[in-house]
């Protein structure tokens, strides 16, 4: 879902780094070139990971990439970015890497205003996450999975919350339940 009126202004002039976009590239493996086309034509060329570049534009690529190529896509990018991005340190137990996402946003972005990534705790493995960012709903749960993945090697149910709004059918936010298993 592109992101326009009050939800852009919310993040005009944020920054996205490098890795996470370079994520996206490793994540489309044998069609990376077709990334990288997407993301010239909106404006994004010649990717570093320790360049930023704007969010707006970024997230536009993945709209155009999810329109291409299908949310199964978006998943595989979002899976990719813990091997990517700067994380916070000591990510070794479900607590703490449910509470992750927001630190993990704030280091690998620049300029955002408000709080993108909320969480709850239900259990000891399982939790809440509620994510207002830009980003496709696919892909956040991606991010989701290929977190809790790399850090804990943990097989994770994640489902969105069905009584919450959702970002496909223009919600601001999704809501995933998640759990270890």
């Amino acid at each position: 879902m592109a992101t326009t009126g009050a939800d852009a202004a919310q993040h005009e002039g944020t920054t996205v780094s490098g890795g996470n976009i370079l994520s996206m590239l490793a994540a489309m493996g044998p069609f990376r070139r077709t990334g990288e086309r997407i993301l010239a034509d909106h404006g994004i060329r010649d990717v570093t990971a320790e360049g930023w570049y704007p969010l707006d534009a970024y997230v536009r690529s993945l709209d155009t990439i999810e329109a291409k190529m299908g949310p199964n896509t978006l998943y595989q990018v979002g899976k990719e970015i813990p091997n990517h991005i700067m994380l916070p340190p000591g990510l070794d137990t479900f607590p703490v890497v449910i509470g992750s996402f927001e630190p993990a946003f704030a280091m690998n972005h620049r300029g955002w205003a408000g709080v993108p990534i909320s969480h709850r705790v239900t259990g000891p493995k399982s939790g809440v996450i509620i994510s207002a960012t830009p980003y496709p709903c696919d892909f956040d749960r991606g991010v989701i999975q290929g977190f809790f993945t790399k850090l804990l090697g943990a097989r994770l149910k994640v489902e969105h919350d069905p009584t919450k709004e959702c970002k496909k059918k223009g919600g601001r936010s999704c809501t995933h339940i998640v759990s270890e298993f």
